[in-house]
């Protein structure tokens, strides 16, 4: 069989044939010129920041177990403005604990206007043997340097998925996101009617009490409480019929929930009983743990070429030892959920708390998430640094 080439296609494959070598020539002999910058670039890491860079510039108490912490940019560390949020969200603050940064996370309980003047607020809550908390309520000082991940979270209001209607219930610092909306429903940035049942054992443990006390309008505040007696206040725990009492009537309504992990796994089941849309009902857990054994295991970690031998307790989140040995990793819901910290187990056992989510791919390729993570062997990983 003849084939002929047109003078045309000839041309074409000799072209094709040079193709590399002459795209070699143009690179070499291209004079090396810095990129421009793209405006679409600085949005994005005005919206998504790597990490931001923050002081302490106030320190409020809000009662004998609780403190608020007002966190501001630090610009000499690069940091000139926060990132914008939406009400309800959370970020991963990394603490220097006498030379060990370690990793939590907490709700931002200041508005979205607040992010715009530069200002982010948490509150802490003492948990017994909480290196964090401890650190934080007992030494933190104004002027100390701390870093975070952007903000982020699931108890966020979205008018296309949530009712008009919100009843929000919490528990002790579980209150921190739902203040964060009523800031923003009084600012005019989120539209909907918010009723919160805030449940605590006594009256002393309610924080933002005088900022709650001086809600009205489209957010109304229901006390329940435990122990002890509070005009206008509910007795006992929150269950369904309370939140049936609380409730629009008539009308399709959300529930959103947030407070120690006791709480929730109560909650799924009252509002089970409610019988609600299951896209009506958000809640945001808190880290769970696992009851892991008391040996001390072998960790080898690769980090950016470089090997680094530790140790891991069975009674410890591999993220823990991580940061125990001055590994810092990018985390961010401490959960399982969010893959912020995914990292890849190159040999050796792990288990993992239940609200863990790796994809099959995942699974397949031996990537898992430290925050969640316990070692049950001698382990050796691999981990991207923050």
């Amino acid at each position: 069989m003849k084939v002929k080439v047109s003078l045309f296609g000839l041309t074409d494959m000799l072209r094709f044939k040079n193709l590399a070598k002459n795209r070699l020539e143009a690179i070499e002999n291209t004079k090396a010129e810095k990129l421009p910058e793209y405006p679409i670039n600085d949005l994005a890491k005005y919206y998504h920041p790597y990490k931001q860079h923050l002081l302490i510039k106030d320190i409020r108490e809000e009662n004998e177990t609780s403190k608020t912490f007002v966190l501001v940019p630090d610009a000499a560390e690069g940091t000139s403005k926060l990132a914008p949020f939406k009400a309800g969200s959370y970020i991963s603050l990394y603490v220097d604990v006498h030379g060990e940064f370690i990793s939590r996370a907490y709700a931002v309980s200041s508005s979205p206007e607040d992010a715009e003047k530069g200002i982010y607020e948490i509150t802490v809550k003492r948990k017994e043997g909480g290196i964090v908390s401890g650190y934080l309520l007992d030494e933190a000082k104004i002027g100390d340097k701390l870093f975070s991940t952007e903000p982020g979270g699931f108890l966020t209001y979205d008018g296309l998925r949530d009712a008009k209607d919100v009843v929000a219930v919490a528990g002790g610092t579980g209150i921190t996101p739902f203040v964060s909306m009523a800031k923003a429903i009084s600012e005019g940035s989120e539209d909907f009617n918010l009723t919160i049942l805030y449940g605590v054992k006594k009256e002393s443990d309610i924080i933002y009490r005088a900022f709650l006390d001086g809600l009205k309008g489209k957010v109304k505040v229901v006390y329940v409480l435990e122990e002890g007696e509070l005009p206008g206040a509910e007795k006992g725990l929150i269950d369904a019929d309370l939140i049936r009492k609380y409730a629009p009537k008539g009308k399709a309504y959300s529930v959103f929930a947030s407070g120690p992990n006791g709480l929730l796994d109560h909650m799924e089941k009252e509002v089970a009983k409610l019988g609600l849309p299951k896209k009506y009902f958000r809640l945001e857990h808190s880290p769970f743990t696992l009851e892991g054994d008391k040996n001390v295991y072998k960790m080898k970690v690769h980090v950016e070429g470089e090997v680094v031998e530790a140790t891991a307790r069975g009674d410890e989140t591999v993220l823990a030892a991580l940061e125990r040995t001055h590994v810092v990793i990018r985390a961010k819901c401490h959960l399982g959920g969010c893959g912020y910290c995914r990292s890849r187990l190159l040999s050796g056992e792990i288990k993992t708390t239940k609200l863990s989510k790796v994809t099959d791919v995942d699974k397949d390729l031996h990537y898992f998430h430290p925050c969640c993570s316990y070692p049950v062997s001698d382990i050796e990983v691999e981990v991207y640094p923050y």
